[in-house]
């Protein structure tokens, strides 16, 4: 277990917590609330005591790829085999094969079995998923798929990777194959749409699910960047919680520092241990960032 580093204050059925900034150090921030409010974005609705636990796909994620059994990197032949993709112009010229009645899933607290999703209703997600707006005017030659098996591919959930069962969908234009779950919907939330939750792996949780490791964005070595101090604010309702990072200025590149030239590269993340007032249990993670200078924090330039 990593080490807890603020207190956690509830209030009501509404918890605070807060996480001390590595770096600059400084007292960490908490949020309290004294009033029960909707959870953000809907997720009010989540059935957190449901079991086995509804999968949740982060962002736009229901498409899967697998790599070619050569070890090449999957993807396309040519461009216009990614944009017929991306454009849903995809022709199925291959048998479509039995559906097993149901599949076995082996989620955090599982094994457990679902009923299969049809070939031909993953081949329909699959055309869906793209759309003649992705390239408007575009014709490209349709991507034909020539075979379709059932066999298995990650995809990327609120929990971390996970093995689903999965319809492959092989064709000429691909290195590899394309994937669908061959899961049915019924087993998913929020099935096939983009949506704001964050990815926490049983590697970002303590033991007792009460702490969280977070990333918030390092200062890096660039002197012509102001230098800011980062601490995180958590809210948390009956079915999530609400991650904000957030920042100030603490000081500003004095005159020469500025004429300085800089690398522009990615920022590294540096760790954060969020402690929760209760155990994260099957509650939705929302991660947001706040790179607003904080109320009355102008400061002037560092001599």
């Amino acid at each position: 277990m990593f080490p807890v580093v603020c207190t956690a204050f509830a209030a009501l059925t509404l918890l605070g917590a807060c996480a001390q900034p590595a770096g600059l150090g400084g007292g960490g921030h908490a949020v309290t609330t004294e009033a029960v409010v909707p959870s953000p974005s809907g997720w009010d609705a989540f059935p957190v005591d449901r079991v086995p636990r509804p999968i949740v796909v982060v962002s736009d994620g229901m498409l899967g790829f697998v790599a070619a059994d050569r070890g090449q990197a999957t993807g396309f032949r040519t461009a216009d085999g990614k944009l017929a993709l991306m454009t849903g112009r995809i022709e199925l010229a291959a048998p479509l094969p039995e559906t097993p009645a149901t599949v076995a899933v082996e989620p955090p607290g599982g094994p457990f079995t679902f009923p299969a999703l049809r070939a031909d209703e993953a081949f329909a997600y699959l055309r869906a998923h793209g759309s003649p707006a992705n390239a408007p005017g575009a014709r490209p030659a349709p991507v034909r798929v020539t075979s379709i098996t059932l066999g298995s591919a990650i995809f990327s959930t609120d929990r971390g990777p996970l093995r689903l069962p999965a319809w492959l969908f092989g064709a000429p234009d691909l290195t590899g194959e394309l994937a669908w779950p061959a899961v049915d919907k019924t087993a998913f939330w929020r099935y096939g749409e983009p949506n704001d939750v964050a990815t926490i792996s049983p590697a970002q949780l303590s033991r007792d699910g009460r702490q969280i490791r977070w990333a918030v964005p390092g200062n890096g070595t660039c002197p012509s960047n102001p230098v800011r101090r980062y601490w995180v604010e958590v809210v948390e309702t009956r079915t999530t919680v609400a991650v904000t990072t957030v920042s100030e200025i603490v000081s500003t590149p004095g005159p020469e520092d500025r004429e300085q030239p800089c690398v522009l590269m990615a920022q590294p993340a540096e760790p954060y241990d969020v402690e929760l007032a209760a155990p994260l249990g099957n509650r939705i993670v929302i991660g947001h960032i706040d790179d607003a200078p904080a109320p009355d924090t102008e400061v002037s330039p560092t001599p």
